[in-house]
């Protein structure tokens, strides 16, 4: 069959250099593509004489004029150098009446996620990532010279892989994955992770198309992936063990910190925090907090674009039931275990009481490895307005209380061992707030558990032994929980009212701090020797 004729058009743009049926058009303002027609001999019957002799000549290749060329606009989101040209697959050729550009969101994902290889651990493949990068993964970071790859056998957990593009550097972008345990043999997950170098973020792959030839080509990239168990001569690595950590407790040692770190953090938590139901989970420097207080400006910047974070406790909520009134409201004030366990116990929600102990760890985690601030602002509110304020836990909840104890002890070692700054030091304000809310804690924590006596459990017997380990750790800081607190005084709550509150469990704990009673020399007249006197 004859092919169709193209009705001839007048020129728009080019006088007789547009070939027919695709003009130039003046506003065509994206990205030119040139597709370069077969060199048939009925293409070139159809050119118009004074070109015939140029398509016969060897010099057609270095032909840039308009004549053989149509020009189309190529707008999109895709970045410019993402796509590939593979081989064609052996599939059926398509109907004709199948578009031959459909976008990548309308093609179908395939049924089975995990690519059939590898088996011993999932694998995290870096594409299109620069040389000279600085790459996370858990406890360990290190630089590159070249453009590394990836990371292979990735074991069961929670995992936290983050690029930036020096160590130095102000902006990171990281992705959690969540390895399940699997059957021996059963195929492992993998995720393709492309640097998007215009925007300078790692993000999920321009196409479905580019995730497929990345998984296509795994078997024969798979020995460059680094495995998860990574030595180098440079970065940040495993500190060996020293004679100090053979006293720590064993959920501090080096191969089982990060899992202490990571035990509560799970799918549901993340997508409940991100907003998001996924396989992976973005997260940046640049992601903010729901609840927390910005300026202006600071809010324009980072309006665009970018994620907030919503935890179960905002910065900005009460940690006061609404419907608590007179002295159960007071008490609250004093003691917010009534509201925790009634926001963590909701029958109606989906979150459970472990999912505080999954985000105390992701707030650390995310703030600390990617500075992002406002992460580290809801650890902190965490640590001294929340955890170490609700003293009726360890009691009525004693398992919650042991994990969050052994928690936060695991990210101050993990902050000591692992990470170059030191989160005490960052804020030193909220680090005297902290350690005054310890010193508070402390005492009221002893008093609960000697008024049990014989009737302590197990599990309350270790919150106490936790905590006591925490202390200790503690000490090497300098600071001592046996300090003075604050027995009686005003208390302003956060809806801004001021009731006066009175702490009446420690009347023999009085004689101490500026009640303490000290050794003096008295004069003859019975009075303090040293005192200014103003009888005459």
């Amino acid at each position: 069959m004859p092919a169709a004729e193209v009705p001839s058009r007048t020129p728009t743009s080019i006088p007789d250099l547009d070939p027919p049926g695709v003009k130039s058009r003046s506003d065509n303002c994206g990205v030119t593509v040139e597709i370069y027609p077969p060199s048939t001999p009925d293409a070139i019957g159809r050119l118009p004489s004074n070109t015939i002799s140029a398509a016969n000549s060897p010099g057609i290749r270095s032909l840039k004029s308009s004549k053989s060329v149509e020009s189309l606009p190529a707008i999109g989101a895709i970045p410019l150098g993402a796509l590939r040209i593979t081989e064609p697959s052996e599939e059926p050729e398509l109907e004709p009446d199948t578009p031959l550009t459909s976008p990548d969101e309308a093609m179908e994902p395939s049924s089975n996620s995990r690519h059939a290889f590898p088996t011993g651990g999932d694998v995290l493949i870096l594409d299109d990532l620069p040389a000279d990068f600085t790459v996370g993964c858990d406890a360990m970071s290190f630089s590159t010279k070249e453009p590394f790859p990836g990371f292979r056998d990735i074991p069961p957990g929670a995992h936290l892989i983050w690029v930036a593009p020096s160590a130095l550097t102000s902006s990171r972008s990281a992705y959690w994955i969540i390895t399940p345990e699997r059957k021996e043999g059963e195929p492992s997950e993998v995720y393709v992770k492309q640097w998007d170098n215009f925007n300078e973020i790692l993000n999920d792959p321009a196409s479905q198309a580019e995730e497929r030839f990345q998984k296509e080509k795994l078997e024969q990239i798979f020995h460059s992936l680094s495995p998860y168990q990574l030595r180098t001569t440079s970065g940040v690595l495993l500190p060996p063990p020293t004679q100090e950590s053979d006293h720590l407790p064993s959920f501090l040692r080096n191969d089982t910190i990060w899992s202490q770190l990571t035990s509560a953090i799970n799918a549901d938590l993340l997508n409940r925090i991100t907003g998001k139901t996924q396989r992976s989970w973005q997260v940046t420097t640049q992601d903010s907090v729901a609840g927390q207080v910005t300026m202006a400006e600071e809010a324009r910047l980072y309006a665009r674009g970018k994620s907030q974070l919503r935890f179960l406790f905002p910065i900005d909520a009460p940690l006061i039931s609404a419907t608590a009134s007179g002295e159960e409201r007071t008490r609250q004030a004093l003691d917010p275990t009534t509201f925790v366990l009634s926001v963590l116990e909701n029958s109606t929600a989906t979150q459970r009481p472990e999912d505080l102990v999954g985000e105390l760890s992701f707030a650390f985690l995310t703030g600390m490895h990617l500075g992002n601030y406002a992460c580290l602002e809801q650890w902190w509110f965490y640590a001294t307005k929340l955890i170490f304020r609700s003293f009726s836990l360890a009691v009525v909840r004693p398992d919650l209380t042991h994990r969050l104890l052994r928690t936060f002890h695991a990210q101050l070692v993990f902050n000591d061992r692992f990470l170059e700054g030191d989160v005490l030091e960052m804020m030193p304000s909220h680090a005297r707030v902290l350690q005054k809310a310890l010193v508070t804690y402390k005492a009221r924590l002893d008093e609960q558990l000697l008024a049990l006596g014989d009737r302590i459990s197990p599990a309350q017997h270790a919150v106490g032994a936790a905590f006591s380990d925490l202390e200790a750790w503690l000490w090497r800081l300098g600071w001592d929980l046996r300090g003075e607190y604050v027995r009686a005084g005003n208390l302003m709550l956060e809806d801004g009212e001021v009731v006066q509150a009175e702490l009446s469990d420690f009347e023999d704990e009085d004689e101490r701090g500026e009640f303490a009673p000290v050794v003096v020399q008295l004069d003859g007249g019975g009075r303090e020797t040293g005192l200014v006197s103003w009888d005459r």
